[in-house]
C-alpha cells in the first residue's frame, strides 16, 4: 500500500512539474520504493528511499537514496550509484547530479567504465555535454589490455581517448615504463608526451629527461633538456642535450654536448671509460658499438685522444674492445704522443696494442730531459704495449727514427736512422735496442753536437689539446 501511494504521488508531481518547468531538461524519478517531499533552507525537495531510478535526457541513474532539489535541477546521491550513457557507466558510493551542466560529482571516489577502459579515483567529476572526467586522487586509467596510466589527477577525453596526468605519473605498457610530472596519452595515435623528472624504462635502456615522447606503436622514444640513457646491457651511460631511442632497431642517437661514460671492473677495481663529441650513435646489436662525431675526445685511464670520429667497438667478452680514431686523430699515453691519418686502439684490461694507418708519427718525452723527443715515423706504425707500458715500436715503409742515448741517467748524444721496416725496443720507457730492415742508414750525434730544435723528423708537431684525465 505505501508503494502504490508513493508512485501515485511521484506520478504526480512530475505531471505537475513537467507542465510549469519543462520536465525534458529536469532530472526525473521515474521510481523509488518511497518518496517525501519535504523543504530544505526554503526550497522545495524530494526525498526517494530504495532502489532509485532517475533520468536526465539520455542518462539513466541508479541509487539507493535520493534528494532532488527541484528548483536547482540536481540530485544528491546516495548508495550504490550508477550513471548510464549508452557504454559508458559511472559507478560511486555518493554523489550529486547536476542536470543543468550535465555533470556528476563524486567526491567519495568514483570508477568509470566503458568497454575499453576502466577509470578509478578518490574524486571523480565527469561532464556528460563534453564527454570530459576530471578525477583526481590516487587515479588510476586502463584501456584493460595494453597500458595504465597513474597519477594524483586525471583528464580524460572520451570520444578522442586523450589524457592529461599530472603529478606522480606512472605509464606502464607491454614495451616500457614511463614516469614523470605530466603527461598527455593520446591512446587513438599511441603517443606519450612527458614532462618534469621524466623516466623511460625499456628492456635495455633507462632514458631520463626533461621532456619526452613515447610512440607505442614503433616503439621510439625523444628525449630532450638533460638527456641520460642507460644501456642496461652494456654498463654504459650517455649524456646529452637530445636524444632518439629505436627499442626494434637496438639503435639510439644522442646530440648535444655528449658524453659516454663506460664501467669495466678489473680485479675489484673499475676502469672508466670517456668518449666526449657533439653527436653520439649507438648500436646495440652484435658486435655491439659506438659512433662518435664532431670534437671527439676519449679518456680511459693514461689513454687519452682527440678525433672528428672515433668509432668503440666493446669486445664480446664485455671487458675492453676497439677504438677507431679518424679525422686528424692524436693520442696520448702518459709522455707517448701519436698521431696518423687513422688510429686503432685495442684492449683488454689495459691497452695493448695501437696501430697507425699512413702518416704514422710518434713521439716519447724522455723522463731524463724535459726538451729530448724519441721520434719515429713512417707509413704504418704499430705499438706494443705490456703491463701498460710500450714494449716496441714497428714502422713500416719510409721509416725514420731518431732517440737519444744515454750512459746511465746521463745524456750521451743522438741517433738518426731511417730504412724500409725500424723497429724500436724500449726497456724502462728508454730505447734499448733498434732493428733497422731494408737499406739501413744511421747517423750518431756526439753529445757535444746534440741539437734538439734541429733533431726533428718531418712531421714533428707538439700537440696542445690533451684531454684533461677527470671530465667535467
Amino acid at each position: 500500500m505505501k508503494n502504490i501511494f508513493a508512485n501515485i504521488l511521484l506520478a504526480f508531481l512530475s505531471v505537475f512539474c513537467s507542465s510549469a518547468l519543462y520536465a525534458q531538461d529536469k532530472i526525473t524519478i521515474n521510481h523509488a520504493d518511497s518518496l517525501v517531499g519535504k523543504t530544505i533552507d526554503g526550497e522545495q525537495v524530494r526525498e526517494a528511499l530504495g532502489n532509485v531510478s532517475l533520468t536526465h535526457n539520455n542518462l539513466k541513474i541508479t541509487c539507493n537514496r535520493v534528494i532532488q532539489y527541484f528548483n536547482q535541477n540536481k540530485a544528491d546521491l546516495f548508495g550504490n550509484v550508477k550513471v548510464v550513457q549508452d557504454t559508458l557507466a559511472i559507478y560511486a558510493p555518493q554523489g550529486t547530479y547536476y542536470g543543468n551542466e550535465s555533470k556528476v560529482v563524486c567526491p567519495a571516489g568514483a570508477t568509470l567504465t566503458d568497454p575499453k577502459t576502466t577509470l578509478k579515483a578518490n574524486h571523480g567529476v565527469y561532464l556528460f555535454n563534453q564527454d570530459l572526467a576530471n578525477f583526481r586522487g590516487n587515479v588510476s586509467i586502463t584501456d584493460n589490455r595494453t597500458y595504465t596510466i597513474t597519477s594524483d589527477e586525471l583528464d580524460y577525453y572520451r570520444s578522442v581517448q586523450k589524457s592529461y596526468a599530472r603529478g606522480n605519473v606512472k605509464v606502464v605498457s607491454d614495451s616500457s615504463v614511463i614516469y614523470s610530472d605530466n603527461l598527455v596519452y593520446e591512446k587513438l595515435i599511441g603517443i606519450s608526451t612527458a614532462t618534469g623528472n621524466v623516466k623511460i624504462e625499456s628492456d635495455s635502456t633507462v632514458i631520463t629527461s626533461k621532456k619526452a615522447t613515447y610512440y607505442e606503436f614503433e616503439k621510439k622514444s625523444i628525449a630532450e633538456e638533460d638527456v641520460k640513457i642507460d644501456f642496461l646491457t652494456e654498463n654504459a651511460v650517455v649524456y646529452g642535450s637530445y636524444a632518439e631511442n629505436y627499442e626494434i632497431r637496438n639503435y639510439s642517437f644522442v646530440r648535444g654536448k655528449t658524453r659516454l661514460v663506460q664501467i669495466e671492473t678489473k680485479d675489484g677495481n673499475t676502469d672508466t671509460t670517456f668518449i666526449f663529441s657533439e653527436k653520439m650513435e649507438s648500436f646495440r646489436d652484435q658486435p655491439e658499438h659506438y659512433i662518435a662525431r664532431d670534437s671527439v675526445k676519449t679518456i680511459r685511464n693514461d689513454f687519452l685522444s682527440v678525433s672528428h670520429s672515433g668509432y668503440y667497438f666493446r669486445d664480446i667478452t664485455g671487458k675492453g674492445g676497439v677504438i677507431s680514431l679518424a679525422g686528424e686523430p692524436v693520442v696520448w699515453k702518459e709522455d707517448l704522443q701519436v698521431t696518423g691519418d687513422s688510429i686503432y686502439a685495442f684492449f683488454k684490461d689495459d691497452i695493448e696494442d695501437i696501430y697507425i694507418i699512413k702518416s704514422a708519427f710518434a713521439l716519447q718525452l724522455n723522463e731524463l730531459n724535459n726538451s729530448r723527443y724519441d721520434q719515429i715515423s713512417g707509413v704504418f706504425m704499430h705499438i706494443k704495449f705490456f703491463e701498460s707500458r710500450v714494449n716496441y715500436i714497428q714502422v713500416d715503409t719510409n721509416a725514420a727514427s731518431i732517440y737519444f742515448v744515454y750512459d746511465a741517467n746521463d745524456p750521451n748524444g743522438a741517433n738518426r736512422s731511417s730504412g724500409d721496416v725500424i723497429k724500436l725496443h724500449f726497456k724502462e720507457k728508454k730505447v734499448d735496442k733498434v732493428n733497422i730492415y731494408g737499406k739501413p742508414t744511421g747517423t750518431y750525434f756526439p753529445e757535444n753536437l746534440v741539437n734538439t730544435e734541429e733533431l726533428r723528423l718531418l712531421g714533428f708537431r707538439l700537440r696542445t689539446n690533451k684531454p684533461q684525465r677527470t671530465p667535467p
